[in-house]
């Protein structure tokens, strides 16, 4: 490296470092106390403002429960609800893997897909919406119980993890600016 070359170097790592060190202070979590949401308040109070509605089916029912969880921290909050959430769950089944010698499945995957809106509860404004879709391995075995028990741990997941997509989604759609 030449003499040249050092005060330039030098330059454009402090160059560099100093737009880092600027561009650092936009960055504003998402579930802080200060981020404020579009309906009022704060988003994580908004999360809490959301009512959740009643939704067919078990994986529905998992949903539910899981949205409850994450929105509410599964708290009671007897503050009236500004919002509202209502969703489909639908479900298919993919077989991966067959075993040509008995015919059976040895595998699949249960692709639940949710189709969800939320709404302000008196003017029926869309504050967000979404669909998502979730894929959830499991075996399948010869014994029927192991089998039932898998597929149902399926569902519970894939509640889970639509459940934590679907408030990703909202908490980014609530900010405000």
């Amino acid at each position: 490296m030449s003499s040249s070359e050092a005060p330039t170097r030098r330059g454009l790592l402090a160059l560099a470092l100093g737009v880092a060190a600027l561009s650092g202070g936009c960055l504003r979590p998402l579930y802080a106390e200060s981020t404020t949401s579009t309906v009022g308040g704060s988003v994580r109070n908004a999360l809490r403002d959301v009512e959740i509605g009643e939704m067919k089916g078990l994986s529905g029912h998992y949903l539910r429960n899981e949205l409850v969880f994450e929105l509410d921290g599964g708290g009671e909050n007897n503050a009236p609800k500004r919002l509202r959430l209502d969703a489909s769950v639908t479900e298919s089944l993919q077989v991966l893997t067959v075993d040509y010698v008995n015919g059976r499945a040895d595998s699949a995957v249960l692709i639940a897909q949710a189709t969800w809106s939320v709404t302000r509860i008196g003017s029926g404004e869309v504050v967000s919406s979404g669909t998502n879709t979730v894929r959830s391995p499991y075996e399948r075995s010869q014994q029927r119980f192991a089998t039932v028990r898998a597929a149902r741990d399926a569902q519970i997941r894939a509640a889970k993890s639509l459940a934590t997509l679907i408030r990703g989604q909202l908490a980014a759609d609530l900010t405000a600016g």
